[in-house]
């Protein structure tokens, strides 16, 4: 049986199904079989019941969709695709009652339509039943209760997929799940459980009993879409005028919108709305007003809503309404400098009041602008030669790029590093001290962007009383095993060591001559 709250007819179909379901556990005699009689007439009268009480919710559709068929059209046109699906199903269900007579009782079709099951003499013919519903197969995959399961199971789905976008969560009968194992007959699948060497009279009223229970999920599935026609309706009693604007910020030249309509309107029956004395165009209960604000500053405007009361006569609802024009303007900043430095990405901030992130287009002179997509609202401007760059704003508005202002930056080479060695730029230094040392390292200081310079060659000189001086050269920034032996372990206090024609290279490919670094002895 299925889940959920059950009406009293649904609970009369359940009560007959557990009669069934107690009488096929017994021993089959004449009365038993008789009484399987009594049951399918049961059934058979709450199936015609069932059409009977559809039919009546048919009717109303149809006079609904009469009244608005604009409305009511997708729901009655849901509707009569689930009678159409009860049909065919409630007519195979027909068909497997009929085929299982005729064969017992080796009956034509037309014998078979008229027989009533009171008369027919096979009752309690199990073979039959077997041979049609379960096949050759023990679980009854090769046989039409098979395929009368796939039926039902596609029915139910076909309902539900139908009525549930408009909250439908209700499970449909009939249950056509495998029982669970039990001690006597262990596993069973649903088609061997109640068709497998079933007496006839049996077989046919637990059919009689699917087809009571399509007809209940016609029925309840019909009467939820037809109460759905008016679910989404709104109930009110006060009407209030509204205006919805797109934005309240405009610039000048630009165009101004705005929806001027009351809040619970009527589609087929539009309100006439006035600004400044003056009748507009009407959509759907939407007044639609537009202006071209010619001066910056506050701009308030107003009217009249008149809708039509239900005994002729107008009311009517005032509004009023403001926004704010501006003149176009944008907001660029660079992020650590007000300069642009070469051969670096460096950080802009691009925006405009009122206009988001996205509606914003930029662009630069020379180099490249990129945006940040993980940061909305900022670049990172390249630049490749010094001078000046044009930074230009424009935003989309109506669909149209409009510009929004621009900005010059000057443009300059990434400053020198100074060249340090034992972190000093020259000056008294022990032995020891620069003995520890193992190159010199390039610092930029007093300088935002995080750049690493790399030193490319540079010259030593060890100089003192009564000696020549020393010279070494080398490639890299490292002091090599040479220098350190013959200048710094043997260096003697006083002495003077000069480090000099140094040579860096930055992050922009260029060579740069660093000062020198000049340490005395101490």
């Amino acid at each position: 049986m299925a889940g959920g709250n059950l009406s009293p007819r649904q609970k009369m179909i359940g009560m007959m199904y557990l009669v069934l379901t107690a009488l096929l556990a017994l021993n089959v005699s004449k009365d038993i079989l008789n009484a399987f009689v009594l049951v399918n007439d049961g059934l058979e009268t709450t199936t015609s019941n069932f059409d009977k009480k559809n039919n009546l919710t048919y009717t109303a559709f149809e006079k609904a969709k009469q009244n608005n068929a604009v409305k009511v059209g997708p729901y009655y046109d849901k509707a009569m695709k689930v009678k159409k699906l009860s049909k065919e199903l409630i007519e195979y269900i027909e068909e497997l009652k009929k085929e299982i007579v005729m064969e017992a009782d080796k009956l034509t079709k037309q014998q078979a339509d008229t027989t009533h099951l009171q008369h027919v003499n096979s009752k309690d013919n199990q073979d039959i039943p077997s041979h049609i519903l379960i096949g050759a197969t023990e679980d009854g995959a090769k046989g039409k209760a098979r395929e009368l399961k796939n039926k039902l199971e596609k029915y139910k789905k076909d309902l539900t997929d139908m009525v549930k976008e408009y909250g439908f969560n209700q499970e449909l009968g009939p249950d056509t799940k495998d029982p669970k194992a039990s001690l006597e007959h262990g596993k069973q699948s649903w088609e061997t459980h109640y068709f497998d060497h079933t007496p006839l009279a049996a077989v046919v009223t637990l059919l009689s009993k699917l087809q009571a229970d399509v007809k209940n999920s016609e029925a309840e599935i019909v009467n939820f879409l037809l109460k759905a026609v008016d679910l989404g309706d709104f109930k009110f009693d006060t009407l209030v005028a509204k205006v919805v604007a797109p934005t309240s910020y405009v610039l000048v030249g630009n165009e101004y919108t705005a929806d001027v309509f009351v809040a619970a309107y009527s589609s087929t029956q539009d309100p006439e709305v006035y600004v400044g004395g003056s009748k507009i165009k009407v959509e759907a209960g939407m007044g639609k007003y537009s202006v071209r604000p010619s001066k910056e500053g506050l701009n308030k405007w107003g009217g009249e809503i008149k809708v039509k009361a239900p005994d002729g006569t107008y009311k009517t609802y005032k509004f009023e309404q403001e926004y704010t024009a501006a003149r176009p303007s944008t907001v660029i900043s660079a992020t650590k400098m007000n300069v642009l430095y070469i051969g670096v990405p460096n950080p802009i901030s691009i925006s405009v009041p009122g206009i988001p992130a996205d509606k914003i287009k930029a662009t630069i002179s020379q180099g490249s602008l990129s945006p940040d997509p993980a940061n909305p609202g900022n670049y990172l401007a390249n630049v490749t030669q010094g001078g000046e760059a044009i930074i230009s704003v424009s935003a989309e508005l109506d669909k149209k790029l409009q510009p929004m202002g621009q900005m010059k930056y000057r443009v300059k080479m990434v400053p020198d590093p100074v060249a340090k060695c034992a972190n000093m730029k020259g000056g008294p230094i022990s032995k020891s001290l620069l003995a520890a040392q193992g190159g010199i390292i390039p610092v930029l200081e007093n300088f935002d962007f995080e750049l690493n310079y790399v030193i490319k060659s540079f010259s030593i000189t060890r100089a003192g009383k009564g000696i020549d001086p020393i010279d070494f050269k080398t490639e890299g920034g490292a002091f090599t095993d040479e220098m350190k032996n013959k200048i710094f372990k043997m260096a003697r206090l006083g002495d003077k060591i000069y480090i000099e024609n140094i040579k860096a290279v930055g992050p922009d490919k260029t060579v740069r001559s660093l000062s020198a670094i000049s340490f005395t002895v101490q």
